[in-house]
């Protein structure tokens, strides 16, 4: 169990209680800010089905996570089939984005960005087919599949707002013919759409909502975390990290060759746009490529510029990943032409199969994934990055306890209690009572840590770890 899941079962509780019995306590809940599309649902599933041991309801919840991030992908598939027609290139869409090894991990346990990444990747799909249709009908739907997209994070309204610039473009592209009157139509239909499904999707704006969406943009554009952040071998303060932050960790956690293959297509679109800007932008198929190469840059400039979406890695942002991957495609049509095909098709299955056999030899730990782009040396990692953030290893730690020692209570400390106390509510109901937690320098059997804020060692027997690219990610310490 990852560290934030019972504080999102907690959103999800207390916005299923107003909406079903008017209970004000959302309006002041501490993570009212935070969308709630997802974890609304989720909530009332895990009502219907009666889902009341931890045991059973998280594992729920990662099993739900999990089934709307494939479909999601299975959405990727077919926009890449329309965009390339060609079934090596769809199912290449369906490989790089399902089986990133950070994003795979993440598809169980995390309720938050995955969510965001499906939605906005459902968006681009249903996007192509409303530029190419030109239907009102399909605009309506892409605003509704936008503003869904923002209620479970408002950093949606940034790619809703790149396909409402080409909207608007497509009206002054129709003005000189003075035929404006369906693209106005379908900008109108987009934009009620979007609003609509935000409003209904995001109870927190049912009341007063220009209020309360204007708090939840100041927490956006602003991180409230203070704590401390190893980048790069150097510690920073949560709010004081530099802009490199976010494009650094997407150049070391994307496999080599869908990195080189996307900067190949963005250079091509680049080019094509500073060369024909305007064939790119009007209603031809190389706008498709502009814009996913906006609804790349345009939120990782944001982050870079407000901090408003950096500390862990770079799961904020994991939702432009999609928009890479379709230019990451382009670049690798590029090299599927010609002499270069054979060359290039070996060299996509040798990094699948690289990036496959990561995550079988380490799954559930692959969120633990960096390309080569940074050293692989014993310990180097975890002295350079934060890497278990979100202390879903604990876990593993507390059964490797429970199964080599038989004593009645087990008492355990940690650098931080909360993911110990997280995991063991995942633990059978009878074995849970053996774990006792205390606190810092209480006494006590054993400690726990997964070097967070401290990547350094400590001077205790260790009794059981768990490495990834030979760094420890988790270490149990004996200490009596």
């Amino acid at each position: 169990m990852s560290w934030d899941e019972p504080a999102q079962h907690a959103l999800g509780m207390v916005t299923y209680n107003y909406v079903t019995h008017g209970d004000p306590a959302l309006y002041t809940y501490v993570d009212r800010a935070l969308g709630t599309g997802f974890e609304l649902p989720l909530y009332a599933m895990e009502r219907w089905l009666h889902l009341e041991d931890p045991s059973d309801l998280y594992p729920a919840r990662h099993l739900a996570t999990h089934v709307y991030f494939l479909v999601a992908v299975l959405c990727g598939y077919m926009l890449a089939w329309r965009l390339f027609h060609d079934h090596f290139l769809a199912c290449l869409a369906f490989v790089l984005i399902a089986f990133h090894p950070r994003l795979y991990a993440h598809s169980f346990f995390n309720t938050k960005d995955i969510p965001f990444l499906s939605a906005v990747l459902v968006a681009l799909l249903i996007c192509h087919i409303a530029f190419e249709t030109n239907k009102s009908s399909w605009h309506f739907l892409l605003g509704a599949a936008f503003g869904y997209a923002a209620s479970i994070r408002l950093f949606g309204i940034v790619p809703a707002a790149i396909v409402f610039g080409f909207l608007v473009l497509d009206i002054h592209q129709r003005r000189a013919l003075r035929t404006i009157r369906q693209p106005v139509f379908n900008a109108t239909l987009y934009a009620v759409g979007f609003a609509s499904i935000l409003y209904i999707a995001w109870p927190l704006l049912w009341n007063h909502p220009i209020v309360h969406l204007a708090e939840s943009l100041r927490t956006l554009a602003h991180i409230q975390w203070t704590g401390q952040v190893l980048f790069d071998g150097v510690s920073y303060r949560g709010d004081e990290l530099p802009w490199t932050y976010a494009p650094a960790w997407c150049l070391i956690s994307i496999p080599e060759l869908w990195l080189l293959a996307g900067g190949l297509g963005c250079a091509w679109i680049g080019v094509a746009l500073a060369r024909r800007p305007l064939k790119c932008l009007m209603q031809t198929p190389e706008r498709h490529y502009a814009l996913y190469m906006l609804c790349f840059l345009c939120p990782l400039v944001i982050a870079s510029v407000t901090h408003g979406a950096d500390i862990d890695d770079w799961r904020h942002l994991y939702f432009i990943f999609p928009s890479f991957v379709m230019l990451a495609l382009l670049g690798m049509r590029k090299l599927l032409h010609g002499r270069t095909r054979r060359i290039a098709q070996a060299l996509c299955v040798a990094q699948v199969a690289a990036t496959g056999w990561f995550i079988i030899q380490y799954h559930p730990y692959e969120y633990v994934y960096f390309n080569h782009l940074v050293s692989h040396a014993q310990e180097s990692l975890r002295q350079r990055y934060d890497l278990e953030y979100w202390g879903v290893s604990y876990k593993r730690g507390l059964e490797y306890i429970l199964a080599h020692d038989d004593a009645g209570v087990i008492v355990v400390r940690a650098t931080f209690e909360t993911p110990v106390r997280n995991n063991i509510m995942l633990l059978p109901a009878a074995v849970r009572s053996r774990i006792a937690v205390v606190g810092e320098d209480a006494p006590a059997d054993y400690f726990m840590t997964n070097f967070r804020m401290h990547p350094g060692e400590f001077d205790y027997p260790i009794y059981y770890e768990i490495k990834v690219l030979g760094s420890t990610i988790l270490r149990v310490y004996k200490l009596h």
